[in-house]
C-alpha cells in the first residue's frame, strides 16, 4: 500500500513553482522509497595474509529516483536513505547497519573490513557460518521503512585476539596501556593511571575504534561511530578501575583514592601512575610469610554519575588473592605474601597487567627513576652534535616536544644522555613511527626541510610531527587576559626564535599562548621559570610580569624558554 507524504524539500518546491496546478492546494504525493533488490560476489573465505584485499562487493537496484502523482513534477535523486543490515541470524535482531552513500548502487569490504563486520555479528572464527545482509530503504521518518531480499552468504572468518583491547591517547597513539576481556565478550576492565581529564581511545583487537558518544552531556555514554568523540576521564588525577562495555554501550572509571595495608604489615600505600603500582616500603624485623590485607576508598563515575565529583559515588575498594593471583573487589580479603629478608623491604602492587595483577615484597626501597628534562635530537642539520633537544611536557608518559630546524641528508636520531651516543631510531620491524633503542643503521626520516614540531615518547617509543607542514608563522594570545592573536618578528640570525612588544595593562590570570601558524590546535604555552611547554600552559602572570612596564617578549621554540625583557 502507498504512503501518502509531504515532499518538503527545497529542491522540490522550486520544482513546485514552476508547474501550474488544476487548482491551488493541490497536493503533490509520492508512493515513497521502493525496496531495492540485493545481490553480492558470493561465500567467503577471508584471508588474513591479504587484509587489505577485496573480500566482499555487494550490489543493489536503484531506488533513487521517486515517482509523483504529478508527472510534472520529479523528486530529485538521492533523496532515499539505504542502509545495509548485517545479522548473525535470519531475525535480524541486533543487526549491524552501514549506511551507503547517496544514490550509490553498490558497496566494497576488504578482508580486514568484512572480518570485522563478521565478528561483530557475532561469526565465529576459522568455520563457514551465514551472514544474513539485507538493505533497509526509507524516505522520511514519519514513512514506514521497506526492505530488499535478504541476502545470505557463507563467510568464514580468521581469528582475532579479542581478549585484549589497547589504549590509544587523543592523537590516536598507541600508549602500551591495555585493558582486559577473559571471555572475549566485548567488556574490557584494568586499572589505567592517568592525569585529570585525560582524553584517549579505545581500539578492540578487530580495529573497532570506541569512544564517546558525540553528544555533550554524556561523558559515559560510548560509540564506535565516525562522529564520536574521544574518552575523558574526570578531573581527579591517579588510579581508575576503568571499565568499558561494548554491549551495554558505557564506561565508568572508579578512582581509587587510598589503599591501605593492615595485618603483619602496617600503612598506606603510595600510587605510580608511570609503573601502574602501588608501594609500601618498611622495614622488615624478619624474612618469611606475612598475612596482609589492602583495602581503601574509591570514587565511582559512570552514565548516571558523569563527571561531577559531587554526584561520584563513595565505594570501598580492596584486593584479594585467589590460586595465586590477585583479585579487585569491595571487601578485603587477607592473604600471604613472602617477605624475603630482614630489613629495608617493598610491597608492590602492580596493576598495569590488566591479566597478571601481581603483589609480592622485595628488598630495598621502592626506586625512584629520574626524568630526564630533555631528549636530544642528532642529525637534524647534518650536525652531530648535542646542541638540539626537545623538552619534557607530559612526565607521565615520557613525552618530549620542540621545534627542529631540519636541513639534513642522512635522517637523524634521539639520544637520552649527553655523549652516549646511543641511538633511539625508526624501529625497523614496523613501517609505523615507532622507536627502537639501539639500532645506529635505521635513522629517521625528517619530515621535510624547515621548522617542524617534533614530538617523541619513550613511554610508547614512538614519535611524531606537531602539524604537517613547517612553522611559518608564529604568535601570541593571553597578555592582560587578551585573547586578540598578534603576530611575531622573526630574530634575524636565530633560527625558532621570535620576538614582540608587549605593554603590561593589567594581570595575565591565564597564561600565555604562542600559536603556531595561526592555529589554536598548535601552540606552546607559557610555564613555570621562563619555560615553554607544548600544548600545555601554567596559569598566571608569566615570569617577570610587571604591571605598568613595557616589554620586549622573546620565545625560542627549539629551546622552549622565553624572556620578558623591560624596555626603558
Amino acid at each position: 500500500m502507498k504512503q501518502t507524504i509531504h515532499i518538503l524539500l527545497a529542491a522540490l518546491m522550486v520544482l513546485f513553482s514552476t508547474a501550474s496546478c488544476d487548482k491551488d492546494g493541490d497536493l503533490i504525493t509520492t508512493g515513497g522509497a521502493l525496496p531495492v533488490v540485493l545481490g553480492g560476489s558470493g561465500n567467503v573465505v577471508i584471508d588474513k595474509d591479504n587484509a587489505g584485499s577485496l573480500a566482499l562487493t555487494l550490489h543493489w537496484t536503484d531506488n533513487s529516483r521517486l515517482t509523483t502523482n504529478d508527472e510534472r513534477v520529479q523528486a530529485p535523486r538521492g533523496t532515499v536513505v539505504n542502509t545495509l543490515q548485517f545479522s548473525g541470524n535470519e531475525n535480524f535482531e541486533n543487526a549491524l547497519e552501514v549506511l551507503t552513500e547517496p544514490s550509490s548502487t553498490s558497496m566494497q569490504f576488504t578482508a580486514a573490513e568484512l572480518n570485522t563486520l563478521a565478528g561483530r555479528c557475532g561469526l565465529p572464527s576459522d568455520v563457514a557460518s551465514s551472514l544474513y545482509i539485507r538493505m533497509r530503504s526509507v524516505l522520511a521518518n514519519n514513512v514506514p521503512a521497506c526492505y530488499s531480499n535478504v541476502y545470505v552468504i557463507e563467510v568464514t572468518p580468521y581469528s582475532i585476539d579479542m581478549t585484549t583491547a589497547f589504549v590509544l591517547d587523543a592523537g590516536r597513539n598507541d600508549t602500551g596501556v591495555t585493558l582486559a576481556s577473559p571471555d572475549a565478550d566485548g567488556i574490557y576492565c584494568g586499572f589505567m593511571g592517568v592525569s585529570g581529564w585525560y582524553n584517549w581511545w579505545l581500539q578492540e583487537g578487530n580495529g573497532v575504534l570506541w569512544g564517546n558518544l558525540g553528544v555533550d552531556g554524556k561523558p559515559f555514554i560510548i560509540d564506535s561511530a565516525e562522529s564520536h568523540w574521544n574518552f575523558w576521564f574526570p578531573g581527579p588525577a591517579g588510579c581508575y578501575y576503568t571499565v568499558v562495555n561494548t554491549v551495554k554501550q558505557e564506561w565508568s572509571a572508579l578512582h581509587i583514592e587510598s589503599l591501605r595495608v593492615s595485618g603483619d604489615i602496617e600503612g598506606d600505600m603510595t600510587y605510580d601512575r608511570k609503573t601502574g603500582s602501588w608501594t609500601l616500603t618498611y622495614r622488615a624485623a624478619q624474612a618469611g610469610n606475612a598475612t596482609i590485607s589492602i583495602a581503601g576508598a574509591g570514587k565511582q563515575y559512570n552514565a548516571q554519575t558523569g563527571t561531577d565529583d559531587d554526584a561520584a559515588i563513595s565505594t570501598p575498594v580492596a584486593m584479594g588473592m585467589e590460586n595465586g593471583a590477585v583479585t579487585f573487589g569491595t571487601t578485603a580479603a587477607p592473604f600471604t605474601v613472602s617477605v624475603p629478608a630482614a630489613g629495608e623491604v617493598t610491597l608492590t602492587l602492580n596493576l598495569s597487567d590488566p591479566k597478571a595483577w601481581t603483589c609480592q615484597v622485595t628488598e630495598g626501597g621502592s626506586p625512584v627513576a629520574p626524568v630526564s628534562p630533555i631528549l636530544y635530537v642528532l642529525g637534524n642539520d647534518d650536525t652531530w652534535n648535542y646542541d638540539q633537544y626537545l623538552t619534557l611536557y607530559d612526565e607521565d608518559n615520557l613525552c618530549y616536544a620542540a621545534a627542529v630546524n631540519f636541513n639534513c641528508s642522512w635522517g637523524y636520531y634521539f639520544s637520552r644522555e649527553f655523549e652516549d651516543w646511543i641511538h633511539i631510531n625508526q624501529d625497523p620491524s614496523t613501517t609505523e613511527w615507532k622507536l627502537a633503542v639501539g639500532d645506529d643503521s635505521n635513522n629517521i626520516t625528517a619530515p621535510g626541510r624547515g621548522l617542524y614540531v617534533t614530538i617523541a615518547s619513550l613511554g610508547w617509543m614512538s614519535y611524531w610531527y606537531g602539524m604537517d607542514e613547517p612553522i611559518t608563522q608564529v604568535s601570541y594570545t593571553g597578555f592582560n587576559d587578551d585573547w586578540t592573536v598578534t603576530d611575531m618578528a622573526p630574530v634575524a640570525g636565530k633560527t625558532g626564535v621570535y620576538s614582540a612588544t608587549v605593554k603590561a595593562t593589567g594581570s595575565t590570570p591565564w597564561g600565555v599562548q604562542i600559536l603556531l601558524n595561526g592555529s589554536w590546535d598548535y601552540w606552546f604555552g607559557t610555564c613555570a621559570g621562563g619555560t615553554l611547554r607544548w600544548s600545555k600552559k601554567d596559569d598566571g602572570n608569566p615570569t617577570g610580569w610587571i604591571v605598568g612596564k613595557s616589554y620586549s617578549f622573546t620565545v625560542d621554540l627549539c629551546k622552549c624558554t622565553y624572556t620578558l625583557t623591560e624596555i626603558n
